[in-house]
């Protein structure tokens, strides 16, 4: 059975049947015939089966009956009367004359009682078939049984007071233990001798207010004084009139929720927090920015910062997520030593923060914030006996000149962040107008890039690599080329970060593996192919499979492909990409260290895994010849090369002392403009062929 109440301004409160299961159970399968029916209307709104069985009517003739129809014709007239004189806690016993649903005429002792039901005000009736009067007294205590039954059935706190002078008439069980009272304490109390005096006014007033409105009234989140402290009641109450329609009780029913207030509030406040920190999270964030967008003006102005830690992944990589999570909470920690009063912090997601900062009008206070920040995120923090250090970037922009939105400020703050991380040392940077020129630049690249290699604007050229003792091509590394059909050659330095931020870099360099080797496999035996790869390439499984199906179709020679790698794919996930540069050698193909020394920490790289070949960066073998300290360099690597008996390669030479210096230091190969610029795959393929292969002294 289900059964709900309106309050008063129309919105249905809570099912009843929630907590009313045991009136349901006893209501349906009690043997005593029961109905309940709409005090104003006489319909019947519920009949047990005992009932149906008793006047012969199904449950559905029963709905379509008014209470009037089961007395004889005579009487009909005379139900409202009685039914306006029921008394509001229990109608008496009353027997009189019923028919059945085949006319015969019955004698029934009948008890009523009022009692919302669905939000209506209506009557419960007992029947008692009382034909056979030697079981009228068993009937009449099971009737009296089951009607204490229902109201200490249910767990909620049931109370009826006397509307004139609010003492208490009745209390159940959920009531006792909810005020840690007996009932024989309280029955023929009032609310002035149980609570203190502002409670007693405030239920006084509210208990007159129902009774007048004579609707049944809910009231949410009603505070009340109890032995276990103070609880949140959700209370229903409604007037019960006389016989002459007179106020004569209040009943009421409160349910506790404070707990379930407790588990909303909670929920509230994790759908709006970060779990691990308690920092706002991103949409708490973002709607405190909105409101700081319509609320800022002039004095009030505010500086959005955006920070980003660096090497927070390592962290995570190297010491597992635990320390992580350990970290973040320690970073949330010292941000907020760091806030002013109405500043606020947020964990974003990831290692990301923002920071909106109230401070002077100029942007001078945020830029102390954010070094601050720097520096205080830079020293070390100690987790789990780890002496952890990480840094950050970030990014600032100020409402009043770079955003009259929030979307428009944050983007511009996260441009900025952008180029701070771009440094690569731990800085901060202000928003420019130039960065959203740059991003929109970027942005029409990468979709032109996007369809780049499916309109053939994508090609290879090839830079010879020579050997320093016989003067001779030994290799040609591969060097991809946009010629875009509107804006000419555009620099691979321009696209390449463009095609590694989107994901293009995939597609793209498996096309020049496989362009390469095939363009390659028709060179002479001897001379091998070098091909860069992107960190984005070492994902998953792919990268060996994919090199194993370029040499297969191309039928080039393992051991004449050269895979160059940069310091950067250490940075991230290196035991992994260890992992796969072993399965890359054991295909039988070479790996290259390009831009050796440049990185911070090039050493210990070489102690990682075993490189067949360093290649000297460009920025020390310029001006090696007058530099001590890029020739100590130089000299250095070209050691470590051949302690490691690995092949070492000066890249960018262009000048004949140059040459001539790296030569006598004993470099293995050159690179340069001196000794071939990149080149067409036809015009190389010429000089390869040729019946006298080129030296050095005539490829310019």
């Amino acid at each position: 059975m289900e059964t709900s109440s309106q309050t008063p301004n129309g919105g249905e409160s809570r099912r009843l049947d929630e907590r009313n299961g045991p009136f349901d159970m006893l209501f349906d399968n009690n043997p005593i015939p029961m109905w309940i029916f709409e005090t104003e209307t006489l319909d019947f709104l519920a009949v047990n089966d005992a009932a149906c069985a008793l006047y012969g009517y199904s449950q559905q003739q029963f709905q379509g009956l008014k209470v009037p129809d089961l007395f004889p014709a005579s009487l009909r007239g005379a139900v409202r009367k009685e039914v306006d004189k029921l008394d509001a806690i229990q109608g008496g016993g009353r027997c009189g004359t019923q028919i059945t649903s085949d006319g015969a005429k019955i004698k029934i002792l009948h008890f009523a009682r009022r009692a919302p039901y669905r939000g209506k005000a209506c009557v419960i009736v007992w029947n008692i078939d009382v034909t056979e009067r030697e079981k009228t007294a068993v009937e009449l205590r099971s009737t009296r049984i089951f009607m204490d039954a229902i109201v200490e059935s249910i767990p909620s706190m049931v109370f009826v007071k006397d509307a004139q002078d609010g003492r208490f008439v009745l209390l159940n069980k959920a009531g006792e233990d909810l005020l840690g009272l007996s009932r024989h304490d309280l029955i023929g109390k009032t609310d002035f001798d149980l609570f203190d005096e502002d409670d007693a006014l405030r239920f006084r007033d509210a208990d007159r207010a129902v009774v007048a409105s004579g609707k049944l009234v809910t009231i949410d989140k009603e505070p009340l004084a109890t032995p276990s402290g103070v609880r949140q009641l959700r209370t229903q109450k409604i007037g019960v009139p006389d016989a002459d329609g007179k106020p004569r009780y209040l009943l009421g029913i409160s349910e506790d929720v404070t707990e379930k207030l407790r588990v909303e509030e909670r929920s509230r406040h994790l759908a709006l927090h970060d779990v691990l920190t308690d920092l706002p999270n991103r949409l708490k964030f973002q709607n405190i920015l909105d409101q700081q967008m319509v609320r800022s003006a002039g004095d009030n102005d505010f500086a959005l910062l955006l920070l980003d830690l660096d090497r927070f992944k390592a962290v995570n990589d190297s010491l597992g997520h635990h320390v992580g999570d350990h970290l973040l909470q320690q970073v949330a920690g010292r941000m907020r030593l760091l806030m002013g009063d109405n500043d606020i912090v947020a964990r974003l997601g990831g290692d990301e923060f923002g920071v909106i900062h109230k401070g002077d009008g100029n942007g001078d206070s945020a830029s102390w914030l954010a070094q601050k920040l720097i520096d205080t995120l830079c020293q070390p923090f100690n987790i789990d006996g780890h002496n952890v250090s990480i840094g950050c970037s970030v990014g600032i922009a100020l409402r009043a000149l770079h955003g009259h939105t929030a979307d428009s400020l944050m983007k511009r703050a996260d441009l900025a962040l952008y180029a701070a991380k771009a440094t690569g040392k731990g800085d901060y940077a202000w928003f420019q107008f130039a960065m959203e020129e740059k991003a929109d630049h970027q942005r029409i690249l990468r979709e032109e890039l996007t369809v780049a290699l499916e309109k053939h604007q994508l090609s290879i050229d090839y830079q010879p690599i020579v050997c320093t003792r016989s003067g001779r091509i030994i290799c040609c590394e591969a060097l991809l080329r946009w010629r875009h059909p509107t804006r000419g050659l555009i620099s691979p330095v321009e696209f390449i970060p463009i095609a590694e931020s989107s994901g293009l870099i995939e597609s793209i360099g498996q096309w020049v593996l496989h362009t390469a080797c095939r363009e390659a496999a028709d060179w002479p035996s001897d001379i091998g192919l070098a091909v860069n790869l992107s960190p984005r390439q070492f994902t998953g499984f792919g990268l060996a499979a994919d090199v194993t199906r370029a040499l297969d179709q191309s039928h080039l020679a393992p051991n004449r492909l050269e895979l160059e790698i940069t310091e950067s794919i250490f940075l991230t996930d290196s035991q992994e990409n260890v992992r796969i540069l072993n399965q890359l050698k054991q295909l039988g193909i070479r790996i290259a260290l390009d831009d050796f020394g440049t990185g911070y920490s090039s050493l210990a790289y070489l102690s990682c895994f075993s490189f067949d070949k360093l290649k000297i960066d460009r920025s020390f073998i310029k001006g090696m010849t007058t530099s001590p300290e890029n020739l100590a360099i130089v000299r250095a690597v070209i050691g470590l090369g051949k302690s490691f008996g690995a092949t070492v390669t000066a890249e960018g030479v262009e000048t004949e002392a140059e040459l001539a210096c790296i030569t006598r230091e004993g470099c293995d190969q050159v690179q340069g403009y001196l000794l071939g610029k990149p080149m067409a795959p036809e015009i190389l393929r010429e000089i390869l062929i040729a019946p006298v292969r080129t030296k050095i002294t005539s490829v310019r």
